[in-house]
């Protein structure tokens, strides 16, 4: 059976970082025990941003465009004898494919097309300050016409661009097909002299009349492909109903993985058990456990593997979403607070509260995330807060208030994180936190008074008495009919 695994540097095990979604098979081909456990992730999100991604499809072309060429089997099955062997789908960046590719490979590449960066995306500057450009994609004829150069595709990971069809169907040594093309100062005539070559117009040709083939159905193998786009589309139905499942699993803050990890046993856990209920409803998902229970596929995308991936995609989403979403509303006040958790961590929440400006203005909170602190004064949270906004493209410029509690390393006047953030950007209006300051204002009037202290003192004794047994807890309530509260050292 044929398998669809990602390539890199590596070799076949390489996985890249977004394209990648667990291609480890089971361990025995008629389990039903869909990976070994590893640690469970979460997705941080809140009401808000809960609700800019309500669609499976919208996360959907994160996970698919390469997760389904993997899981293509049946379809694969026709194509070879050898029921053991793999074809790769090689991932987007021209830097990562495999030095030899096969039929499968090259068709999905030609599918996809060549590979450009997001419209955010900031291109490095070599040392002499230059650096690719969206000039580059025009040819500028004699007469002063101007042609796209579709051939021309850009490696991130080289900071390179390469020709697409080139390397997609020569066997020829040459830098821009092997290594890709990065001296920018002669970018100009080196993209020049290689379209002109007669080589590269005779794979342009090759490649367009494939590509033409592929959308008007009429290659020679054409029951072959169809067998693959009808798996293509059967793994892209079962992909979004776990991308569904993923999402109603982290509205609702559930863990996903239990003490085991295969399918129909009472403990392994919620995700697994909603895929178990959703089979016995829908079609699709009632045919992929056959399979798996069959022991015709090892690929099934239920893993912890796939489960974290899954959340660590619909997480970058609505990270997307929120960005956008404050990048239109352009200006902006930052809320953060630093907490010790579980394990003795450091943990900075970050919120930013922006006014959305679709529709009836709205304020709006959005929480980022946790982020790990080594140290909690003014400058590590400084260097810490600007390095997160300048991560996720956000300008510091347009932040207008920022609100943090007043310890001293937060509200310094001169070394406090509030004073540095001023120091960068004097628009940023500090606003100490309205209940830790009334929380500090009611505490320290409290404990002024000789009384409130006896009585609260009092309260807290008769509350550790009648919690020390439930019998003296039963007499309590039989007697008074209001309940007591235990002491809180913080509010």
């Amino acid at each position: 059976m044929l398998k669809f695994v990602s390539t890199g540097d590596a070799g076949p095990s390489a996985s890249t970082s977004t394209d990648s979604v667990d291609t480890h098979p089971a361990s025995a081909s008629t389990s039903t025990d869909p990976e070994q456990p590893a640690s469970a992730n979460t997705v941080q999100t809140s009401s808000e941003s809960r609700k800019t991604v309500t669609d499976p499809g919208e996360v959907q072309a994160a996970s698919v465009s390469t997760s389904t060429t993997r899981g293509v089997q049946s379809a694969a099955d026709t194509s070879s004898s050898d029921p053991n062997r793999t074809v790769a789908a090689p991932p987007n960046d021209p830097a990562d494919w495999p030095p030899v590719l096969t039929d499968f490979m090259r068709t999905e590449l030609v599918r996809r097309g060549p590979f450009k960066p997001g419209l955010d995306f900031s291109f490095p500057k070599d040392k002499s300050r230059r650096a690719f450009h969206s000039g580059l994609l025009q040819r500028k004829l004699s007469n002063g016409e101007k042609i796209h150069r579709s051939w021309l595709t850009y490696s991130i990971k080289n900071n390179a661009v390469y020709c697409f069809c080139c390397k997609l169907f020569s066997t020829k040594y040459n830098k821009i097909i092997k290594e890709g093309v990065n001296d920018w100062s002669n970018i100009n005539a080196i993209l020049k002299h290689h379209e002109s070559s007669p080589e590269h117009t005779q794979n342009m040709i090759k490649w367009r009349e494939l590509d033409l083939r592929l959308s008007q159905g009429q290659t020679l193998d054409q029951i072959q492909m169809t067998i693959y786009e009808a798996e293509r589309k059967r793994w892209r139905d079962v992909l979004t109903r776990l991308i569904s499942i993923t999402q109603s699993l982290a509205e609702r803050n559930l863990a996903f993985r239990g003490s085991s990890e295969k399918l129909f046993q009472p403990d392994n856990g919620n995700f697994l058990k909603e895929v178990e209920l959703l089979a016995k409803f829908d079609p699709i998902m009632e045919n992929h456990l056959s399979k798996i229970k069959d022991g015709q596929t090892h690929a099934h995308y239920l893993g912890q593997h796939t489960q974290n991936e899954l959340i660590q995609i619909v997480s970058g989403k609505i990270l997307e979403a929120i960005v956008t979403q404050i990048r239109d509303s352009k200006y902006f006040s930052i809320i953060l607070d630093c907490t010790p958790d579980i394990s003795h961590q450091e943990q900075m929440s970050i919120i930013l509260r922006s006014v959305a400006l679709r529709g009836k203005p709205e304020i709006k909170e959005h929480f980022l995330g946790f982020v790990n602190v080594e140290a909690t004064t003014g400058l590590n949270l400084s260097t810490v807060i600007l390095n997160k906004l300048n991560e996720l493209k956000i300008s510091f410029e347009d932040c207008r208030g920022q609100a943090f509690d007043n310890g001293a390393n937060m509200k310094g006047k001169n070394q406090g994180l509030q004073a540095r953030l001023l120091r960068r950007n004097p628009s940023a209006v500090f606003v100490p936190c309205g209940a830790h300051t009334l929380n500090l204002v009611i505490a320290d009037a409290a404990k002024s008074s000789k009384d409130a202290v006896g009585f609260f003192g009092h309260v807290q004794k008769l509350f550790t008495f009648f919690s020390a047994g439930t019998q003296r807890w039963s007499v309590l309530k039989k007697h008074v009919k209001i309940t007591m509260k235990s002491w809180s050292d913080t509010r």
